[in-house]
Protein backbone atom coordinates (compact mmCIF):
# COMPACT_ATOMS: atom_id res chain seq x y z
CA UNK A 1 0.00 0.00 0.00
CA UNK A 2 1.23 3.75 -0.95
CA UNK A 3 1.30 6.30 1.14
CA UNK A 4 -1.68 7.81 -0.56
CA UNK A 5 -3.88 4.74 -0.12
CA UNK A 6 -2.93 4.39 3.51
CA UNK A 7 -3.50 7.65 4.18
CA UNK A 8 -7.26 7.59 2.41
CA UNK A 9 -8.13 4.27 4.21
CA UNK A 10 -7.14 5.63 7.39
CA UNK A 11 -8.71 8.76 7.43
CA UNK A 12 -11.96 6.47 5.84
CA UNK A 13 -11.69 4.54 8.79
CA UNK A 14 -11.09 7.59 11.32
CA UNK A 15 -14.22 9.15 11.87
CA UNK A 16 -13.05 12.26 14.48
CA UNK A 17 -10.53 13.46 11.75
CA UNK A 18 -11.49 15.51 8.43
CA UNK A 19 -12.80 13.17 5.36
CA UNK A 20 -10.87 12.02 3.02
CA UNK A 21 -10.20 13.84 -0.48
CA UNK A 22 -8.99 12.90 -3.90
CA UNK A 23 -6.05 10.67 -4.46
CA UNK A 24 -4.62 14.31 -5.80
CA UNK A 25 -5.25 16.21 -2.84
CA UNK A 26 -3.86 13.81 -0.41
CA UNK A 27 -0.84 13.23 -2.28
CA UNK A 28 -0.41 17.12 -1.88
CA UNK A 29 -1.46 16.96 2.12
CA UNK A 30 2.01 14.44 2.08
CA UNK A 31 4.01 16.69 0.64
CA UNK A 32 3.11 19.21 2.44
CA UNK A 33 3.32 20.86 5.99
CA UNK A 34 3.03 17.44 7.10
CA UNK A 35 5.44 14.58 9.83
CA UNK A 36 5.67 10.87 8.48
CA UNK A 37 6.32 8.00 10.44
CA UNK A 38 7.37 4.27 8.65
CA UNK A 39 8.18 0.96 9.39
CA UNK A 40 10.45 0.09 7.00
CA UNK A 41 8.58 1.18 3.76
CA UNK A 42 5.28 1.48 5.13
CA UNK A 43 3.66 4.91 6.66
CA UNK A 44 2.61 3.85 10.01
CA UNK A 45 2.04 7.53 11.67
CA UNK A 46 0.73 10.96 10.42
CA UNK A 47 0.54 14.43 11.46
CA UNK A 48 -1.07 17.69 9.39
CA UNK A 49 0.37 21.21 10.48
CA UNK A 50 -1.21 24.46 9.41
CA UNK A 51 -1.09 28.00 10.88
CA UNK A 52 -3.37 29.02 12.77
CA UNK A 53 -2.95 33.02 12.78
CA UNK A 54 0.41 33.52 14.29
CA UNK A 55 0.47 29.69 15.50
CA UNK A 56 0.97 26.61 14.18
CA UNK A 57 -1.95 23.84 14.90
CA UNK A 58 -0.70 20.30 14.60
CA UNK A 59 -4.56 18.52 13.39
CA UNK A 60 -5.18 15.38 11.86
CA UNK A 61 -3.31 13.03 13.77
CA UNK A 62 -3.38 9.53 12.62
CA UNK A 63 -1.56 6.28 13.90
CA UNK A 64 -2.21 3.14 12.37
CA UNK A 65 -4.16 0.51 14.34
CA UNK A 66 -1.62 -2.27 14.84
CA UNK A 67 1.03 0.39 15.62
CA UNK A 68 -1.20 2.21 18.97
CA UNK A 69 -0.13 1.94 22.16
CA UNK A 70 3.94 2.01 21.49
CA UNK A 71 4.73 4.94 21.63
CA UNK A 72 4.35 6.35 18.02
CA UNK A 73 2.11 9.16 18.88
CA UNK A 74 4.55 10.58 21.21
CA UNK A 75 7.51 9.97 18.58
CA UNK A 76 5.25 11.84 15.81
CA UNK A 77 4.38 14.49 18.49
CA UNK A 78 8.25 15.20 19.51
CA UNK A 79 9.20 15.18 15.41
CA UNK A 80 6.23 17.64 14.68
CA UNK A 81 7.70 20.33 17.81
CA UNK A 82 11.00 19.96 16.32
CA UNK A 83 9.89 20.65 12.77
CA UNK A 84 7.94 23.92 14.14
CA UNK A 85 9.55 27.58 14.78
CA UNK A 86 6.26 29.27 16.51
CA UNK A 87 5.82 30.44 19.80
CA UNK A 88 2.88 28.73 20.34
CA UNK A 89 1.71 25.47 19.28
CA UNK A 90 -1.71 24.65 19.47
CA UNK A 91 -3.27 20.79 19.35
CA UNK A 92 -7.30 20.13 20.01
CA UNK A 93 -8.38 17.04 21.23
CA UNK A 94 -11.03 14.43 22.86
CA UNK A 95 -8.79 11.70 22.46
CA UNK A 96 -7.63 10.53 25.79
CA UNK A 97 -4.70 8.67 24.68
CA UNK A 98 -3.37 12.14 22.54
CA UNK A 99 -4.36 13.49 25.75
CA UNK A 100 -1.64 12.04 27.96
CA UNK A 101 1.00 12.25 24.91
CA UNK A 102 0.24 16.21 24.67
CA UNK A 103 0.28 16.39 28.46
CA UNK A 104 3.64 14.28 28.89
CA UNK A 105 4.93 16.60 26.03
CA UNK A 106 4.65 20.09 28.08
CA UNK A 107 1.09 21.28 26.55
CA UNK A 108 -1.46 22.64 28.85
CA UNK A 109 -4.85 22.90 28.08
CA UNK A 110 -6.36 26.20 27.57
CA UNK A 111 -10.00 27.26 27.75
CA UNK A 112 -9.17 30.16 25.70
CA UNK A 113 -6.84 31.19 22.86
CA UNK A 114 -7.66 34.60 21.99
CA UNK A 115 -10.38 36.50 19.64
CA UNK A 116 -8.42 36.09 16.75
CA UNK A 117 -7.07 32.47 17.01
CA UNK A 118 -10.72 30.87 18.32
CA UNK A 119 -11.65 32.72 14.68
CA UNK A 120 -9.82 30.97 13.00
CA UNK A 121 -10.15 27.72 14.77
CA UNK A 122 -14.24 28.35 14.38
CA UNK A 123 -13.79 28.93 10.81
CA UNK A 124 -11.57 25.71 9.74
CA UNK A 125 -14.63 24.16 11.47
CA UNK A 126 -17.21 25.48 9.86
CA UNK A 127 -15.43 24.50 6.51
CA UNK A 128 -14.78 21.26 7.15
CA UNK A 129 -18.79 20.74 8.54
CA UNK A 130 -19.73 22.24 4.76
CA UNK A 131 -16.99 19.63 3.33
CA UNK A 132 -18.66 16.90 4.97
CA UNK A 133 -22.06 18.20 4.00
CA UNK A 134 -21.44 18.00 0.52
CA UNK A 135 -19.65 14.79 0.65
CA UNK A 136 -22.87 13.19 2.53
CA UNK A 137 -20.71 12.31 5.34
CA UNK A 138 -23.75 12.34 7.66
CA UNK A 139 -22.32 9.61 9.84
CA UNK A 140 -18.87 11.56 10.70
CA UNK A 141 -20.67 14.86 11.08
CA UNK A 142 -22.68 12.66 13.92
CA UNK A 143 -20.01 11.08 15.31
CA UNK A 144 -17.83 14.59 15.13
CA UNK A 145 -20.73 16.62 16.58
CA UNK A 146 -21.53 14.53 19.43
CA UNK A 147 -18.63 14.75 21.28
CA UNK A 148 -17.56 18.70 20.47
CA UNK A 149 -18.32 19.38 24.16
CA UNK A 150 -15.36 17.22 24.80
CA UNK A 151 -12.43 18.62 22.78
CA UNK A 152 -9.54 20.23 24.73
CA UNK A 153 -7.26 22.53 23.13
CA UNK A 154 -4.01 21.76 24.33
CA UNK A 155 -1.13 24.58 24.25
CA UNK A 156 2.73 24.71 24.47
CA UNK A 157 4.45 28.04 23.97
CA UNK A 158 7.77 29.13 23.77
CA UNK A 159 9.22 25.64 23.28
Amino acid sequence: MDDVEWLQSTLSAEMEVRPPTSRRREARYLAGNCVKLYHGEQLIAYAEMRMVGRHMEISTVLVDANFRSKGKGKELIKKALESITCDKILCCTKNPAMAKVLKDLGFTVKQWPGFYTYLILSINTIRRLFSMLLRFEFKRIWQQGKGIHKYDMFVIEEK
